[in-house]
C-alpha cells in the first residue's frame, strides 16, 4: 500500500504513517484527516459542527413536532373566536408534511460530512439573497484586461540592443569585449 501525496511538492510518500516528506520535510501529520474532511482542517469545521444531512433531519423534527404545539392552539383560538376551523387544517398539513418532506429531503440529497459553516438554514439562506460572495469564495480578480493595458505610440519601441545590461555578466563581457577592441 502507498501512501498519501505531499501538499506542498507532490512526493508519494512510502507508507500512510509517515510523519514527513521524504522530499521537502513538510509534517504529514493529519493529511489524512484533512482529505477525509473535505480539505477543511478539523479546527475549522469545530466540534459542535453537523452535517447538511443531520442539520436537515434536526430542522424537519423540529418542524413536525411544532405541529404538536401550533394546532391545538390555533384550535383552540379558533373555536374561541368562531372562525373556520380551515387555518387549523392548513397549519397542521403544512407543518407535518413540511418536516417530513425536510427530513426526506436531507436524507437523500444532503451531505453527510460536517462543514464549517456555522450559520442557521435562515442565515444562509438569507445570505445567499442577499447576493454578496460567501466569505469562504475567492476574491473578485483585481487584474485588468488586456485592452486596458498602456500601448506605446508608434516609433517608441526599443531595440533589445538598446536596453542598459541587466546583469553582471552581460556587463562584464561586454567590458572583456571593449578590451579587447582596444587591444588590436
Amino acid at each position: 500500500m502507498t501512501g498519501p501525496y505531499c501538499p506542498r511538492c507532490g512526493q508519494q510518500q512510502a507508507s500512510a504513517n509517515i510523519r514527513f516528506c521524504s522530499r521537502c520535510g513538510f509534517v504529514m501529520n493529519g493529511i489524512d484527516r484533512i482529505v477525509a474532511n473535505g480539505g477543511v482542517p478539523q479546527e475549522f469545521i469545530g466540534p459542535g459542527s453537523e452535517s447538511p444531512k443531520k442539520r436537515g433531519v434536526k430542522q424537519g423534527g423540529l418542524l413536525m413536532l411544532s405541529s404538536l404545539i401550533l394546532v391545538p392552539l390555533l384550535a383552540i383560538i379558533s373555536a374561541a373566536l368562531d372562525i373556520s376551523p380551515v387555518f387549523v387544517a392548513v397549519t397542521a398539513v403544512v407543518t407535518f408534511w413540511g418536516g417530513l418532506l425536510r427530513i426526506l429531503y436531507a436524507l437523500i440529497f444532503e451531505s453527510g460530512k460536517p462543514t464549517g459553516d456555522s450559520r442557521g438554514f435562515v442565515d444562509s439562506f438569507k445570505h445567499t439573497l442577499s447576493g454578496r460572495p460567501s466569505p469562504a469564495s475567492l476574491p473578485p480578480s483585481a487584474q485588468a484586461p488586456a485592452e486596458t493595458a498602456f500601448h506605446p505610440a508608434p516609433g517608441s519601441w526599443r531595440d533589445t540592443n538598446d536596453l542598459e545590461p541587466t546583469s553582471v555578466t552581460e556587463v562584464t563581457t561586454r567590458t572583456l569585449d571593449r578590451s579587447r577592441i582596444d587591444e588590436n
